[in-house]
């Protein structure tokens, strides 16, 4: 395991540093700006905007780290009255004694810290109502040894970085990953990698190089337009 410390962002919210891989969690440019642009308002939003009509939204995480963006999600779902399942896996789960003592108060509201705390304190490998349209199941477990039961609306892609963990920016796992979209869904992280986006346009998704949050030029939104 690693030493983490916390690590306040340019935008005042906290994220973790791992010293020994010179690893940050989140953009050190703005942890909730980065998870808000990238994952809530590049996906999530997107499909809804796709799906206006639909009354529920499937979500899959790769990379759950410190929870924001499932806490990002379930607000978005809240304000978008959705009904949501997230599955988020996590090989090196943080935590929730760790992960709480990040200060979020400047940009949560009392109700949205305890929907955070319930996220970090709930059991995994389980389906548990964060809130009754919130269903989230926490799965700790690598991506190569987890098992797909369900093909997903939306796809969040928040791994470490290709020169942290090269091994999750693999053609084969975008091939994988592709397969679990459903028609008019959305695949979407912060990178923007050249071999990621081939590999995605391979699996015949529509693929878009999108403006990157603050501190990244560029990154990656894919959408299947048809089954395959």
């Amino acid at each position: 395991m690693q030493e983490k410390e916390i690590y306040t962002t340019a935008d005042g919210s906290p994220t973790f540093y791992m010293q020994a891989l010179d690893e940050y969690y989140h953009s050190r440019h703005g942890a909730v700006q980065e998870s808000n642009y990238v994952f809530i308002e590049k996906g999530l939003a997107h499909w809804r905007s796709l799906h206006p009509t639909a009354p529920s939204c499937s979500i899959f995480e790769m990379g759950m780290g410190t929870g924001l963006n499932v806490l990002l999600a379930l607000k978005a779902s809240l304000s978008q009255k959705i009904s949501t399942k997230m599955t988020t896996i996590e090989a090196f789960p943080l935590s929730a004694d760790l992960v709480l003592k990040e200060d979020f108060s400047a940009f949560l509201s009392p109700e949205e810290l305890h929907f955070f705390k319930t996220i970090h304190e709930s059991e995994w490998e389980e389906m548990i109502s964060i809130q009754e349209d919130f269903q989230l199941k926490k799965v700790n477990t690598k991506l190569e040894d987890f098992s797909f039961d369900s093909s997903y609306d939306v796809i969040f892609y928040d791994a470490f970085g290709a020169r942290t963990q090269p091994e999750l920016w693999e053609d084969e796992v975008f091939y994988r990953l592709a397969e679990q979209l459903r028609p008019g869904g959305v695949f979407v992280t912060y990178s923007a990698k050249g071999s990621m986006r081939r590999a995605l346009e391979k699996m015949g998704l529509a693929v878009e190089r999108l403006a990157g949050p603050p501190g990244k030029r560029e990154m990656i939104r894919a959408i299947r337009t048809s089954s395959r």
